[in-house]
């Protein structure tokens, strides 16, 4: 059994750490506790140019030291008997911050890419499917873990026996497709992969 596995969104919180940034930087009457509810930012920050608040996000210690929504432990015990890989869609000068992030909790994984739907304007940035197509060994039971419908999309019709699982997040709510299973958390998950 193989496991690849986004980060931002799965295993960090990608989004909290965003509003808390807005918060501290732009709006600081945004109330505690403010989710987003769309994937395009702009959409929760229309009063924002949302292009400069992203960039300088991406600049700040925030983004370096995102909170953990997984349990170092179970993750753990996961990566000793089976190889995880993770995948996050980032552009390539954030990969050293985000593996330091990872660093930080001490999570074990074979390898962290850079892949995903969104390309940063970059035409040579991989689909995770091509990520995991020269991972996988033929055979073995594929497991894919990700917050963003269109990954879902893209690496079930890439690999058709895959089991694919969406992570709940508020931006994908509501969006429902036969070739996911839909999480709530990181024990949900465990639960319905193993």
């Amino acid at each position: 059994m193989e496991f690849y596995l986004d980060v931002d969104g799965v295993i960090l919180d990608f989004e909290a750490a965003f509003v808390d940034f807005v918060r501290d930087e732009y709006l600081p009457d945004l109330p505690l506790g403010f989710i987003l509810q769309s994937w395009e930012l702009a959409n929760d920050f229309n009063t924002l140019d949302i292009d400069e608040v992203w960039h300088n996000f991406m600049d700040s210690d925030q983004f370096t030291r995102l909170n953990l929504l997984v349990d170092t432990d179970s993750f753990n015990q996961l990566s000793e008997q089976h190889p995880v890989y993770l995948i996050t869609n980032l552009a390539k000068p954030q990969y050293e911050s985000r593996r330091k992030n990872l660093e930080r909790y001490q999570l074990q994984y074979k390898e962290l890419f850079l892949a995903g739907h969104h390309n940063f304007n970059d035409d040579s940035y991989p689909t995770k499917s091509t990520v995991i197509s020269k991972l996988h060994r033929k055979g073995e039971r594929m497991v894919f873990l990700d917050d963003h419908p269109r990954n879902c999309q893209e690496v079930k019709s890439a690999f058709g026996n895959s089991e694919v699982f969406l992570m709940s997040r508020p931006h994908n709510k509501g969006l429902e497709d036969s070739m996911w299973t839909r999480v709530d958390d990181w024990k949900d998950f465990l639960d319905k992969a193993m």
